[in-house]
């Protein structure tokens, strides 16, 4: 029986990323998708100027009640940018009523990189984020967002003495599994580490020197699907950066498309 997931985050109109990768990626892997938008943009945040912002805070409680009392259900509910920290409440009852008891809470922690918050974000952000970490199965912080959670300064490069720290941290903050992004034990690769409090997996890759906004929103969305459909967590990982990796390459001889990576034609090839 196929997977049935809600994701909660927003949709950016044009530009690659949020809602509009998690839809066709979760559907690649046989995985119905129903979604709560936090907010519609023009296009996202990264590069564009004067973006439109409609906050659907307002909307988001009439939906989730109108599901309760459809009965609707889900096995996972996986979060993405948050357009207002109003809405986190909103999450936790959306998680409460519309979760099966033995379905998946997944957060993509999406409010910093850089090791500076998003446009818009502040300690509110941040305050609420920690709320959904805390009953959280699965996150999937980038080092900004982890350093923002547990109060680390922010390094570019870390030894493994900080990355041990930021996992432990982010594990005292109640999340069960931590699945760390944009790890870099030197200015030649990056990768990411999964723990659960016992087992640390690490995935390591020789650099690209080029940044796309939404290849954490195509990282997340890729490694929920496999967290879905049971993948071993290394095979999990492994692939999923592999495929952001190909969509970096394939994107770097086009300058007219800066805005996103064309991650598309790494989906349309045969995946199993």
């Amino acid at each position: 029986m196929s997977k049935k997931i809600l994701t909660i985050q927003d949709i950016s109109c044009y530009g690659n990323c949020s809602t509009t990768v998690a839809l066709p990626i979760l559907a690649r892997f046989g995985i119905e998708t129903a979604i709560l938008p936090s907010a519609i943009l023009s296009t996202h945040t990264g590069g564009f100027k004067d973006f439109t912002f409609l906050d659907l805070t307002d909307e988001m409680p009439k939906i989730i009640d109108h599901w309760w009392h459809e009965g609707i259900k889900f096995d996972a509910i996986y979060t993405g940018y948050i357009g207002n920290p109003k809405q986190f409440n909103i999450i936790l009852d959306a998680k409460e009523k519309l979760l099966k008891e033995d379905g998946l809470f997944i957060v993509d922690p999406a409010m910093a990189d850089h090791g500076k918050l998003y446009t818009g974000f502040d300690e509110f952000t941040i305050i609420g984020m920690k709320d959904l970490v805390s009953v959280a199965d699965y996150i999937l912080p980038n080092i900004s967002e982890a350093c923002f959670l547990t109060g680390n300064t922010y390094e570019e490069v870390q030894d493994d003495d900080y990355i041990n720290r930021l996992l432990a941290d982010l594990y005292q903050l109640g999340a069960k599994n931590i699945i760390l992004t944009s790890v870099a034990d030197d200015y030649d690769s990056l990768g990411v580490i999964s723990y659960d409090g016992i087992t640390k997996t690490t995935i390591m890759k020789e650099l690209i020197d080029k940044s796309y906004h939404g290849t954490g929103d195509i990282f997340s969305s890729l490694v929920v699907a496999g967290i879905l459909n049971g993948k071993p967590i290394k095979e999990n990982l492994d692939f999923a950066t592999d495929f952001v990796m190909d969509a970096i390459d394939i994107t770097l001889d086009d300058p007219d498309h800066d805005y996103s990576t064309k991650y598309e034609e790494i989906l349309k090839r045969n995946i199993k």
